[in-house]
């Protein structure tokens, strides 16, 4: 009997789509596909908005005669897509598409083909349309309006631009699961942020000035050359040569633009070969069972417990402490925090909202840190630990305890990293006041309440395989991903009410009680549903089981 012939190039690239769309919907064998597809196109959805903006944006008449803005803003929009797609790991805590590069290290395909229809295939999602969205309708503006030398070239350097993007893309991603698979994972990442926040302490901060200028003259009164500078300077580094690209071939220097879309092809070589050498890393660490925890020395933590109760809650506290993923999502804030002064973020915040903006800002970090934390853990409740579920299934002990122990240490560490986040805001950035801390801290009760009971029952209606060991992950699926987006927003609408009530004089105490209040009703609203979790777990155990230990 022959050997079946290896699947070409396309047929990899087809089976990746598809495992992507079983994944995103948690899809198993006969279930429809054309539902994959509705929610691929649904998600998708904002970016044509997002495009739509843009191109009108650069069509429009003070824009479109500009010898500046039209450039600028291509530049800057450049900028802005290669970054969120490099930093888009860390800002999601993703590894998304580590559960394909598992699932085929068994399959014959070479790490370097997988790299190459991994690429590929990532620009088809749905948040690579997003993503693009506003810098295809800038381009698709400025093209509209502009004559070109040769309109196939800026296709080219689009599609040049797109791979760069990607490539880079997947160098974040491989770092990102390198790092959490190392055996002291934890030192990297917190090496790594004590590093960031020394560097970013010698940058000089951008300067802000002409905000000043803006808001008693005008954008008339604005120094040109600032404008003029920033688009030469953000067309010269690799992710504005595509904007560039453009603007030379508006000029008629096909020969400039030709060298930039070489320099482009040139750097995205040069990222798929670092995203290769860190795949083939993944792939030497691939049979190992992931980061293994020392030996402790100390006495054994469940001796101290004295209940039943108590050791299930040491136990979920420790399984998320000890999970990477964890450790990367409780970073992000803090990242995040560092770049918003080193791009002196704040003064444009005071500039468009008073005396509110630390309010605003501390407030948005907060939650931020706690709904990364709390949602991320909650929809899947029952299997970020691994096999933990059928361990509980098999003890004499009642569920109830398990789901109150989880949410118990969800909730506590939401609050704590909302604490840290907004004591490390006011010590780095010396603003903010005690209302603005108890603003931020109260949202952050609020919200946590909502998240919880939300991810009970989506755990228990929208049970997926997680692996905290990283061996293999499975994502949420999208209808699960939009509920609980929506149980979020609903939980931080008092914060904004009490906010845009306050405008841009600065919260009071009377805001501060308003969240508090909202934050009260949203916690009984919690104590109320959670008996109706409680029976839907009994009702459905075996369900869940099924789901969280399949292969």
């Amino acid at each position: 009997m022959s050997r079946p012939a290896v699947p070409g190039f396309f047929r990899h690239l087809w089976l990746l789509w598809g495992l992507r769309f079983d994944i995103g919907l948690n899809q198993g064998p006969g279930r429809s596909r054309l539902l994959a597809v509705g929610a691929f196109l649904a998600s998708s959805a904002p970016g044509l908005f997002f495009g739509l903006f843009f191109y009108g944006l650069m069509r429009l008449g003070p824009v479109a005669e500009s010898d500046v803005w039209p450039y600028f803003i291509l530049n800057l929009l450049c900028f802005v897509t290669f970054s969120v797609w490099v930093s888009w790991p860390l800002l999601s805590a993703g590894v998304d598409d580590h559960s394909e590069l598992s699932r085929y290290a068994a399959f014959p395909i070479s790490p370097f083909r997988l790299l190459i229809a991994s690429t590929v295939a990532s620009l088809f999602e749905p948040r690579a349309l997003v993503f693009y969205a506003p810098l295809t309708g800038a381009a698709l503006g400025f093209v509209s309006i502009n004559r070109l030398w040769a309109p196939w070239l800026a296709g080219v350097l689009y599609v040049l631009f797109a791979l760069f993007c990607a490539a880079w893309s997947r160098v974040a991603l491989y770092a990102v699961i390198n790092v959490l698979r190392a055996k002291h994972s934890a030192q990297i990442m917190g090496g790594g942020l004590l590093v960031f926040l020394v560097a970013a302490s010698f940058i000089p901060p951008i300067d802000t000035s002409w905000l000043t200028q803006v808001g008693t003259a005008g954008v008339d009164a604005l120094d040109m050359s600032l404008i003029i500078n920033a688009a030469v300077a953000l067309g010269r580094v690799p992710p504005g040569f595509f904007g560039d690209g453009l603007a030379q071939l508006s000029w008629f220097r096909p020969r400039v633009a030709m060298v930039e879309a070489a320099g482009l092809l040139f750097f995205t070589a040069l990222g798929m070969a670092v995203a290769y050498r860190l795949l083939l890393r993944f792939h030497r660490q691939a049979g190992r069972a992931g980061p293994q925890q020392k030996d402790s020395k100390e006495s054994n933590p469940f001796a101290r417990t004295r209940t039943r109760f108590s050791t299930l809650v040491t136990r979920e506290a420790l399984d998320l402490w000890r999970n990477p993923r964890a450790r990367l999502l409780a970073s992000v804030p803090f990242i995040l925090a560092i770049l918003l002064k080193l791009l002196s973020g704040r003064d444009l915040f005071v500039f468009l909202l008073g005396r509110s903006a630390d309010a605003w800002l501390m407030g948005g970090l907060c939650i931020y840190g706690a709904v990364v934390i709390a949602s991320t853990f909650s929809q899947n409740t029952f299997a970020y630990d691994g096999q933990g579920f059928a361990a509980f299934l098999a003890a004499p002990l009642d569920l109830a305890d398990v789901l109150r122990a989880k949410n118990r240490v969800q909730a506590a560490a939401a609050l704590g990293m909302a604490v840290m986040v907004a004591l490390f805001y006011r010590v780095y950035f010396g603003f903010g006041s005690m209302v603005d801390i108890v603003c931020a801290l109260a949202a952050v009760a609020g919200v946590l309440p909502v998240l919880l009971a939300a991810g009970n029952f989506l755990s228990l209606y929208f049970p997926v395989k997680f692996h905290a060991n990283l061996k293999r992950r499975d994502k949420v699926p999208l209808t699960a991903s939009m509920l609980g987006i929506l149980a979020a927003s609903a939980g931080c609408m008092p914060f904004g009410w009490a906010l845009r009530f306050a405008g841009q004089d600065g919260p009071s105490w009377g805001s501060a009680a308003m969240i508090a209040v909202c934050a009260g009703l949203y916690l009984v609203l919690y104590r109320l549903t959670l008996p109706l979790a409680l029976r839907l777990l009994e009702r459905r155990r075996e369900v869940v089981l099924q789901a969280v230990t399949r292969e």
